[in-house]
C-alpha cells in the first residue's frame, strides 16, 4: 500500500493529521496547471495530536466532521506516514529479474535489512533506474514500516467512514511541492504553530526527515542556532525552501540564510496554488500524487 495509486486515483482526497488539526484537500489538474476543489479543517485537542494513535475514536469523530464540511462526495483517501516511522533502504537487483523476483528477493532479505518482526512488516518497492556503480544491475528504492502503523490509519479512517485508498512517506510525498529541477541537494522547512520539521533531500542519500522541538512563541530566536546545529552533521543543502510563519518575512529569510550560509526562500505554491495556505502543503501533496498517476 505503501505509495501505490490506483490508475482511477485522480480524485483521491489528500489527509493529514497534524500535531493541531485534521487536513483535508481535493485537487483538479487543468492544462499544467492544479485547480483545489475544496479543503478543510478540523481543529484536534492538542493532547490528542501529539499522539493521535492513543485517542483513535477523537480522531476519527474529527475526520469524520471534516470530510462532511468538506462537502466531498469521494470517500478515497491518501494519507503519509512520517520518514521516522519508515525505514528506507537503496537495494541493487540484478536487470534480469521480473518485478515478482525482486518482491521474492526483498522479502527473503527483509530480515537483514529491517528491524522488524516478519509478522509486523509492510514493504514496498520502487525501480528507480540503472545502478552507476553495480553494472546490470537496477536501482531500487525498499520502503518497510511496521503493519501495525498502517492497521492504525486504516482504523480510523474506517471508522470515519472513508476508505484508505493509499499511504506515502511524508518527505517523498512533499517532494512534489519544490519547484521543478530543485529536488537533489535542497531541504524543505515547514514552520507551524505546534510543530517545525525539516525534509532534506541530500545527494547521494534517500531522505531525512528532522523534528524541531521549539516553544511556540520562540520560534523564530531559536530555530538558527537549532538548524545550525543540526546541519553541522552532514554537506548543507543548495537551497532551503520554507512554508509557514514566519516564512513570509523577507527580513527573517534573509537573516535565517546568513547564520546558516544557506540560500533561504519562501516556497513558491504550484501552477494554480500559489493561495494555499503552507498549513495545508501535505494534504496538497498527497492529492497530487492521485492526480499524477
Amino acid at each position: 500500500m505503501l505509495g501505490r495509486f490506483g490508475m482511477d486515483a485522480s480524485s483521491l482526497v489528500g489527509v493529514e493529521i497534524a500535531p493541531d488539526a485534521i487536513r483535508l484537500v481535493q485537487l483538479q489538474q487543468r492544462r499544467r496547471r492544479w485547480r483545489v476543489m475544496g479543503s478543510a479543517q478540523e481543529p484536534l485537542p492538542l493532547e490528542v495530536g501529539n499522539d493521535w494513535a492513543a485517542e483513535p475514536g477523537q480522531v476519527a469523530a474529527a475526520l469524520r466532521r471534516a470530510h462532511r464540511h468538506s462537502g466531498f462526495r469521494q470517500r478515497r483517501v491518501a494519507m503519509a506516514l512520517p520518514a521516522s516511522q519508515v525505514i528506507c533502504k537503496l537495494c541493487h537487483i540484478p536487470v534480469e529479474q521480473g518485478l515478482e523476483q525482486v518482491e521474492a528477493q526483498l522479502l527473503a532479505d527483509a530480515e537483514r535489512l529491517f528491524p522488524f518482526p516478519l509478522e509486523d512488516l509492510a514493504l514496498d518497492f520502487q525501480v528507480i533506474g540503472a545502478s552507476g556503480v553495480q553494472p546490470g544491475c537496477s536501482e531500487v528504492i525498499v520502503a518497510a514500516c511496521r503493519q501495525s502503523a498502517l492497521a492504525a490509519l486504516e482504523a480510523v479512517v474506517e471508522d470515519a467512514g472513508l476508505q484508505l485508498e493509499a499511504v506515502e512517506i511524508d518527505t517523498i510525498a512533499l517532494c512534489r511541492m519544490l519547484p521543478a529541477g530543485d529536488l537533489e541537494g535542497a531541504a524543505l522547512l515547514r514552520i507551524e504553530a505546534h510543530s517545525v520539521t525539516l525534509h532534506d533531500w541530500r545527494p547521494g542519500g534517500v531522505f531525512q526527515r528532522h523534528e524541531l522541538q521549539t516553544a511556540g512563541t520562540e520560534i523564530a530566536a531559536q530555530l538558527p542556532e537549532r538548524l545550525q546545529a543540526l546541519l553541522a552533521a552532514g554537506p548543507l543543502p543548495g537551497q532551503l525552501w520554507v512554508a509557514g510563519s514566519p516564512a513570509t518575512d523577507p527580513g527573517w529569510l534573509l537573516g535565517l540564510g546568513d547564520r546558516l550560509n544557506v540560500p533561504c526562500r519562501h516556497l513558491p505554491g504550484l501552477a494554480g496554488l500559489e493561495q494555499v495556505d503552507g498549513s495545508m502543503l501535505l494534504a496538497c501533496a498527497l492529492a497530487q500524487g492521485g492526480l499524477r498517476r
